[in-house]
């Protein structure tokens, strides 16, 4: 009886559960060492072959696509080689229009074959030469734009929706100083896009006779960016100076008087008495500072009494001190007193500043013998004149 219950084999629950433990880590490993080899053959047979694949396809295309924008670049530039090569031809040889005629024909049939983007280099490159080259023959540029038909183009341009598109018309028609058609910018004057209706006012006065009529009745205010570019134009023609300038100087519109003052700094063009009067009393200050600088540029002498009996109704503190500058210009015995008249009363800095300044370049050795009110007074002044006489500090 005891020998047959040694021979059997009491299970604990911890036998057990060891034996359960090796059993499942059995299977694990066996599961793991399954998902090994099946993530391996997935690798090598599909996912590596696929990605080497991939990539190489990647590098044909790049190389493809290299090769064939190298293809393009180089087409276009023999192509502008040839565009560059015949306008210079045509341009700086002396054809007479007949054979010009027939020369861009056989260019127009052998290279452009009416392809627009062709077309469009050809202008690119005439538009370019126009800008950068002085002095060239004006009749043979239009000729050249009109056998090429390029006219019909800008109009097309100009007659289309896209306002992007009619100020590209009106470029080209400044450029060529092409005066033919210039009644279709007209319209866009009175346009409610500002851009469009800047563009259109440039190219305008670009077109435009001596006389610039198209400013006459010019009501919408002109920015300071187009104030720029209409005078920037205006001095690359080399125009004499307005004869209707006189009307601008009365134009309700205050940038058209504005653009009138600076034409007649530019020409010398002496005003009136009874002009700088009315520009003085104008009630937009712009006006009377640019008429100021008008006086002090030219200096105007018999403008001198004017001012004086302007600085007291003057309200910008810029426009006082622009006025002092002037003095310094144009003063004489009656501006000197009248500043003199003014000096001790003046707590402004800026002002004293330039009226010591005015007082001084009229009669340089009037402070010899100037005697101050008090003794901070006269400091001050000694101070300013530091300032006016030494030319490192001033």
């Amino acid at each position: 009886m005891i020998n047959l219950l040694s021979n059997v084999i009491i299970e604990t629950p911890l036998v057990m559960s060891s034996k359960y433990f090796i059993i499942n880590f059995d299977n694990l490993i066996e599961s793991t060492f399954s998902i090994s080899i099946d993530i391996y053959l997935f690798l090598k047979y599909f996912l590596i072959p696929v990605l080497l694949i991939f990539i190489v396809a990647i590098m044909l295309v790049v190389l493809i696509r290299r090769y064939a924008l190298d293809k393009i670049d180089l087409r276009k530039s023999n192509l502008e080689n040839r565009v560059n090569s015949f306008l210079t031809d045509i341009i700086f040889s002396d054809y007479s229009a007949e054979e010009i005629t027939i020369k861009i024909d056989n260019f127009k049939n052998e290279v452009v074959s009416e392809k627009e983007m062709l077309l469009k280099l050809v202008l690119e490159k005439l538009l370019h030469i126009k800008q950068n080259v002085q002095q060239m023959n004006q009749e043979k540029f239009i000729l050249i734009y009109e056998v090429f038909g390029f006219n019909a183009y800008s109009e097309k341009l100009i007659k289309s929706r896209d306002w992007q598109k009619k100020s590209e018309g009106f470029l080209h028609y400044q450029i060529l100083d092409y005066k033919l058609k210039k009644e279709l910018i007209s319209p866009y004057l009175k346009s409610k896009n500002a851009q469009l209706r800047s563009n259109a006012l440039v190219a305008m006065i670009s077109l435009s006779d001596k006389n610039l009529d198209v400013l006459d009745n010019e009501e919408i205010n002109i920015s300071r960016a187009e104030e720029l570019k209409i005078l920037d134009i205006l001095y690359q023609k080399e125009i004499e100076i307005p004869t209707n300038i006189g009307k601008w100087l009365n134009s309700k519109n205050d940038s058209i008087v504005i653009i009138a003052l600076k034409f007649i700094i530019r020409y010398k063009y002496l005003l009136t008495e009874n002009q700088l009067a009315a520009l003085l009393n104008s009630t937009n200050y712009n006006i009377r500072k640019e008429t100021i600088i008008t006086i002090k540029e030219l200096q105007i002498n018999h403008a001198n009494d004017l001012l004086i009996k302007h600085y007291q109704q003057e309200t910008s503190l810029r426009n006082k001190i622009l006025i002092l500058k002037t003095f310094q210009k144009i003063g004489n015995a009656n501006t000197k007193n009248y500043t003199l008249s003014l000096l001790s009363n003046e707590n402004n800095l800026d002002l004293k500043f330039e009226i010591v300044n005015c007082i001084f370049q009229i009669d340089q050795n009037f402070f010899s013998h100037f005697i101050a009110k008090d003794k901070q007074e006269e400091d001050l002044i000694n101070r300013m004149l530091l300032h006016h006489k030494s030319p490192y500090l001033a």
